[in-house]
């Protein structure tokens, strides 16, 4: 009777080693729709992108405006003279609205401009010159009125092309004023070239989750729910260690160094949440979700005392529906707060599979498994949202957590004989 017993015992370990290799492998089979999600969340942020240029196509795109220059290209030495910037004031006003594009919302706005400063009277005889002023912003279609120029006492201009002007400087100048203002449109960042001597940038507008982005950020700054204010001061000597990062140590840093569209300083405006960036860092621990949910429910079928075996199809067929979480999670943010599509979508899963439990694998026998496996995902969902909220402390914390996790089973599992010795 006791060979009998066993024989009874090692069959089971037996069969629970079986299990897991089955486990095991079902786990892998899953990855290849965890992988094909990555590529919906790709498309689809994709689809949204393709809004966000529809949108600039007919608005205007992402505007980085550079300060004006005044240049003169001599014909008879064939090089290209230029007056310094000295010093270099621009702010900019902005008005935002969100505009859609299907689903899909895309921040714009128009800006008022204005840049004043002053140029310096480069070295030698500059003569009675006509001396081009001209200056450059990434789109000009987001033009929405003419530019007002004053440069030293003049007010009114020879056009020479777009966004160039005649200047007769005279031999006795050394200094310049000039003042430019314009009104311009654009979708999402709006940005500035500091390249003067002394670079001082002003931007404010009624956006309350605005990113400050460029090579420089701003010495002051102030964010609320009714918008933000920001400043930029960035002396020619920073401008310069940037120019060495793009041009290198041995390059001339001349007029298209100094205006490099590269080099810029400016906001942009961010929509609350991100939910494409979001799904994706979700879906990155969905495996994780996958291995932690079949743990449980194999550490379920070998400590239970009543048998309730688990067909690898019903892992299968919960390994499916807790990928469906992400489909659900992308399809429902894109209509309403990340917050609460990961609710929604989360208690729907939470809803499914407890009730699986209950009615299919445990045959309505043992209501409190059903209501700790409700539990469990529930703690693993708010879990994952923690770590999707706390990005920089993500990694201390999923570490903290998966030892946790770890010695919680090790725990459950302490009485199991996995290898039954043989007399």
């Amino acid at each position: 009777m006791e060979q009998v017993s066993e024989n009874s015992v090692r069959k089971k370990s037996n069969a629970a080693f079986k299990k897991f290799w089955v486990i095991l492998f079902s786990l892998l089979v899953l990855l290849i729709p965890l992988g094909f999600f990555v590529g919906i969340v790709n498309d689809r942020e994709k689809y949204r992108n393709d809004a966000v240029r529809d949108v600039a196509n007919s608005w205007a795109a992402e505007q980085a405006i550079q300060p004006p220059t005044l240049t003169f290209y001599d014909e008879k030495n064939k090089k290209e003279l230029s007056w310094e910037l000295d010093k270099y004031d621009a702010s900019a006003v902005v008005e935002t609205e969100v505009r859609k594009r299907g689903i899909f919302k895309v921040p714009v706005y128009t800006a008022d401009v204005v840049m004043k400063g002053n140029f310096i009277k480069p070295d030698g005889d500059i003569g009675n010159n006509k001396w081009i002023f001209s200056f450059d912003v990434s789109d000009s279609k987001g033009f929405i009125e003419q530019p007002e120029f004053k440069i030293g006492k003049m007010t009114s201009f020879d056009s020479v092309s777009d966004k160039q002007y005649q200047y007769h400087a005279v031999s006795g100048e050394r200094s310049i004023p000039f003042e430019v203002r314009f009104k311009i449109r654009g979708v999402n960042k709006l940005s500035f070239v500091p390249s003067a001597n002394i670079n001082n940038i002003k931007i404010k507008g009624a956006w309350a989750d605005p990113s400050f982005e460029g090579d420089f950020l701003p010495v002051k700054r102030v964010v609320s729910e009714n918008g933000f204010e920001a400043d930029w001061s960035v002396p020619r000597i920073a401008t310069l260690d940037v120019q060495r990062r793009t041009y290198g140590d041995n390059s001339s840093y001349g007029y298209k160094a100094l205006n490099n569209p590269n080099v810029t300083c400016g906001v942009s405006l961010l929509m609350p949440v991100d939910n494409y960036r979001m799904t994706m860092r979700a879906v990155k621990y969905g495996f994780l979700f996958l291995v932690l949910t079949f743990i449980t429910f194999f550490v379920f079928e070998i400590t239970s005392k009543k048998r309730h075996p688990v067909h690898p199809l019903q892992y299968m067929l919960m390994g499916m529906a807790l990928l469906v979480f992400y489909l659900l999670l992308l399809s429902i943010s894109e209509f309403m707060p990340f917050v609460w599509a990961y609710l929604i979508a989360s208690l729907m899963i939470i809803g499914m599979i407890s009730l699986y439990t209950y009615f299919v694998l445990t045959k309505k026998e043992n209501t409190f498994f059903s209501l700790l496996i409700a539990l469990i995902l529930a703690v693993l969902y708010g879990f994952l949202y923690t770590l999707l909220m706390l990005q920089d402390f993500s990694l201390i914390l999923g570490s903290v957590g998966l030892f946790v996790i770890i010695g919680i089973i090790m725990y459950v599992t302490r009485d199991v004989d996995w290898y039954p010795q043989e007399d």
